[in-house]
Formats: C-alpha cells, structure tokens, sequence
C-alpha cells in the first residue's frame, strides 16, 4: 500500500540539537514494538562508550559475561535497537558489544571514504578496547558485510560468524537512492529518534549517499569468500528483497568453512519476524544450551509471527484492492461485523471489500497508528484519505483460527470531501 504523508524534513531537522530531549521509549524502523526487556540499546546511559576509530568516535555497548559476540546491525534505517531480541539472549551466554556503526545511532560519521575495510576497523578498534580474546561476530545486512570484511581482514579477531542478509554481490547489484524526505515518509517517529541521537544530524543525506556509493560498487565474491577461514552460518529468508536464494546459497559455497540456513516465509528482516527459528539455527550453529524459558514461549512467539504475516498479506493485498488474495485470509464461515450489520461467507466478504474499494481505492493515503497482536486476535487503528473521502480514524479487530480470519470488526470516521 502506497504511503503518503503530509509532514515536512524540515519541521523535524529545525529544532536546535544543542537542546535535545530525553528519548524514553526506543524504537526500531517501521517496527511499532519489540518483545524486550526494557533495555534501550543503542541509548543506554549507564552502558555507553566511544572509542576513537581514525576519524570517527564510535559509540559501543557491552553486556553479559562470558566469550566475546559482536552485534553489527542493518544499514541506513538500521540500529543497535532492532538487535533487541538477540542481545537480550545473547547476553546470557556471552559477553555481547553492541556497536552502533559510523554514521549510525550515537557513532560519527568521519570523513574518510565509507568502506566496508573502515567498518572492520572500526569493529577492531571497538575489540582493542574491550577484549583480547577472538570474538563471535552477529552481522545483519550492512552488519553481514562488515563481518565478512573483519573476518577476510583482521582472520585473528573472529572466531566464529552468523551472517544474515548479506550474500555475494557485485557491482550494480544494489540500486540504492534513497532520500532523506522519503525515508521520513516511512517511519516519521523512527526518524524523529535517530536525529536525536546522531551527533550531525545534518548528515544523514550524506550518510545515505555514502551507503548507496559503497554498495554499488561493492564485489564479494569468490576471490574474497575463499580468504574467511573461520566457521561461518549464512542465514536469510526465502523472501529477501535485497539478497536472492540464490546469491545467499552460492555465498554459503564459497566459503570455505560454511552452513546454510533459509528461513521460510521470511524477508530481509528476518530476525524480527521469526525470532524462533532465527534463534533455532543460530543456537544450534553456535552450541548454545538451549534455555527452558525461550522454549515455553517459542509457542506464542511462533504463533504471533503467524498472525503477524496473515495480516500483513491482508494489509497489503488491501493496498492493491486485490479482492481475490483478500478472500485467501478468510473462509466460508468468517464473519465480518460492521456497522450496517454482519458480513458472512465469502460471497458477502468479497463484496464488502468491493463496496469498501470505493471509498478507499488503491494509491489512497494509509497511516497505520497502532498495531498489536495477542494471542489469536490482532487490532490496528488507522487513518487514510482518498480524493473523495478522508477517514481520520479506523479501526479493525481480528480473531484468527489456524491461518484464517474468523471474525473481523470494522469501524471507521469517514469524512465526503
């Protein structure tokens, strides 16, 4: 579903920095909540440091006792935050430093050419001041790469690798032009958080920039995979919109020392939206005990990522106005109340929809305010605009037997332009 916004970049870069608030509640990127246990990673005053990397001071956090595991996360709208669900299980068996990288969260961005060698420098520097010992690495995306790179460049610092999202590449396979306004568009709040912890803030474009130029241009192939000798699990969703099946599979064959994981029903982010089977594999890859209460609660966990996949399929095949994949998420027995009234069997829900498109056709304005899920019912409140109505506020309920929509609750405000 197309999202169209109304606020402006500068309504949220023109406050002065010099007089930052509080950021008291963490997010991650086009995330609206984490399971966690309260810790604000990437922002946790008592747990904060810097150490200077060349031009940059780059701003760590180190938790638990035990071996040393590096957490890399994800690039451009990547944080230390989204790493969330890892850090709090990791650091129950290991020591974990968490390093926001260059340009990201409280790191500076330097001036010196944004490569993936300078990230592995960066990472070294990190490790000079915390351990003596070879380390874990945990590398998501931009943080897969830079692992590759530690492990290709500085082989002594890096005992063991999981990588997610990251595969062979070469030069064009990444055509990235993102811009500042277009990226707030997407998750305003998230934005909001990160201009607050970045010490130049005016950056960010030239973050951006610098990111698309290094990946660009970026080859990590055969010759390069041949030069990481330690153990290496090479992980991604079957659904990666950045990294092919089949490019993350010839990774996991050019590395000498390589296993493979593909995680089904799953994109990029694959770790926040199977956690379980993310943590399944990497457990067993890296021999971690398994933990009693991860394994009562790996049950809902599965079951909310389940309800959380169905209904992103509905949201997005109501984006399209795509009726037939709607009526995949229900059966003859589903009910919709409404209210003009009640909606049963399919028949009856198609044309609900089919009436609904009317109002709200695709390419419309959609602002999701609110999602949660519990248990086998999910809620989301929303608001939207089209150019004959405006819908400030909308809301819908839904409880889900197996993989279907039994019942579905639908209110909304609507205003005739």
């Amino acid at each position: 579903m197309k999202n169209i916004f109304t606020v402006l970049l500068t309504l949220l870069i023109l406050p002065a920095f010099s007089q930052r608030k509080e950021i008291k509640t963490m997010k991650s990127f086009m995330v609206n909540s984490l399971p966690t246990s309260g810790i604000p990673y990437g922002n946790n005053l008592s747990k904060g440091n810097y150490v200077n990397s060349d031009d940059a001071k780059i701003y760590y956090e180190v938790y638990g006792k035990g071996q040393p595991l590096v957490v890399l996360h994800g690039g451009i709208a990547g944080s230390t935050y989204e790493m969330t669900q890892l850090i709090d299980n990791f650091s129950k068996h290991y020591q974990v430093i968490a390093i926001s990288t260059r340009g990201h969260g409280k790191s500076e961005l330097g001036t010196k050419p944004h490569t993936y060698e300078q990230k592995a420098k960066d990472v070294v520097a990190v490790l000079n001041e915390v351990t003596k010992d070879s380390v874990t690495v945990f590398g998501f995306s931009d943080g897969g790469y830079t692992g590759y790179y530690l492990a290709s460049k500085f082989p002594q610092k890096v005992k063991q690798m999981v990588i997610i999202g990251a595969a062979e590449t070469h030069p064009g396979d990444y055509k990235i032009n993102l811009k500042v306004s277009d990226m707030m568009k997407l998750d305003k709040l998230y934005w909001e958080q990160q201009l607050q912890l970045m010490p130049e803030p005016h950056r960010l474009q030239e973050l951006f920039d610098k990111v698309s130029d290094v990946t660009a241009k970026m080859l990590v192939s055969k010759d390069f995979f041949a030069t990481i000798k330690c153990p290496v699990l090479v992980m991604a969703g079957n659904h990666d919109q950045f990294v092919s099946t089949k490019r993350v599979v010839n990774a996991s064959k050019m590395i000498p020392n390589a296993e493979l994981a593909i995680i089904p029903n799953a994109t990029h982010a694959v770790f926040l939206e199977d956690f379980p089977a993310v943590w399944a594999v990497t457990s067993s890859f890296l021999k971690i005990p398994k933990n009693n209460i991860l394994q009562m609660t790996e049950q809902t966990k599965t079951m909310n990522t389940m309800l959380e996949q169905i209904l992103m399929h509905h949201l997005i095949a109501f984006g399209e106005n795509n009726l037939d994949e709607i009526l995949k998420d229900y059966t003859e027995q589903s009910v919709i109340m409404t209210p003009n009234g009640s909606v049963k069997g399919l028949a009856e829900v198609r044309k609900f929809f089919n009436d609904f498109f009317e109002v709200i056709p695709s390419g419309s304005s959609f602002t999701m305010k609110q999602k949660t899920i519990e248990g086998n019912l999910a809620y989301i409140a929303w608001s939207s605009e089209s150019g004959s109505n405006e819908i400030p506020m909308g809301t819908d309920t839904f409880v889900f037997e197996g993989d279907k929509i039994q019942y579905h609750t639908v209110a909304d405000y609507r205003i005739k332009k």
